[in-house]
């Protein structure tokens, strides 16, 4: 481990000044298109670039010497416990490591890029999880290809989403709160107490008044998300008395 340390230590710096950079980036395109961000999105873009970098560099960074045997690994357990019985404080260090390791991306991607289910993340990090595998037995740097590694990948990550949903349940506006409105439109965010069971509302529009609308005349549209992804748009027209 301590090999692996050193590398890391090296690059870190590096990476988050890479990091910083990319967010820099982001923010300077985002005002070129006049849009102005809350230091939140600025703060989130670094987290998750940071993020991203860790984890390759975690994964790919080679080790000193050949890994013994096949370098692929596709029994449960086999590479955790033999290290259980000889270092065991290398073995809990290596399975927290991979527990966590998608973790931070799990929790901070939904939140930057718009909501996702719970079941999508954990889906989306296996399939991050094997690739990973994969290119490092493809890369042949001395790293093993293991079953247990995506299991811990994959469970770390579906904890960070799970977690974050119940963040993002427990943060979200309670009723309806409006964020727009301007010449007969209103745009409001709908929170969970106006939410369907099964569904997630993402927002409503309301147009009132509007030609060639009647008089006293409104038309609301609600967008909102499945638990199964689908998106689903609904209308609904009064006409006052």
């Amino acid at each position: 481990m301590g090999w692996w340390w050193r590398e890391f230590s090296g690059a870190a710096p590096w990476s988050l000044l890479v990091a910083a950079a990319g967010a820099g980036v982001a923010e300077f395109v985002a005002r070129l298109r006049g849009k102005r961000r809350r230091p939140f999105a600025v703060a989130l873009d670094f987290a998750l670039l940071a993020s991203l970098l860790a984890v390759l560099l975690v994964v790919f960074v080679p080790a000193p010497t050949a890994a013994r045997g096949s370098s692929v690994s596709l029994h449960l357990l086999a590479d955790v416990l033999p290290v259980f019985s000889d270092r065991p404080d290398v073995a809990v260090v290596q399975l927290a490591g991979n527990v966590f390791l998608l973790a931070p991306l799990a929790l901070l991607i939904p939140v930057r890029f718009g909501g996702a289910s719970v079941p999508r993340i954990v889906v989306s990090a296996f399939a991050v999880s094997v690739s990973i595998e994969c290119l490092q037995v493809w890369q042949d740097a001395g790293r093993v290809g293991s079953l247990d590694d995506v299991l811990c990948n994959t469970a770390g990550a579906a904890l960070a989403a799970w977690c974050g949903s119940r963040w993002r349940g427990r943060t979200a506006p309670s009723g309806t709160v409006r964020v727009w409105h301007r010449s007969g439109i209103e745009v409001r965010r709908p929170g969970p107490a106006n939410a369907r069971r099964g569904q997630r509302l993402i927002g409503r529009v309301t147009l009132s008044d509007l030609p060639p609308m009647a008089e006293g005349a409104t038309l609301e549209i609600t967008l909102s998300e499945s638990d199964g992804g689908a998106l689903l748009v609904s209308a609904q027209a009064s006409v006052a008395a």
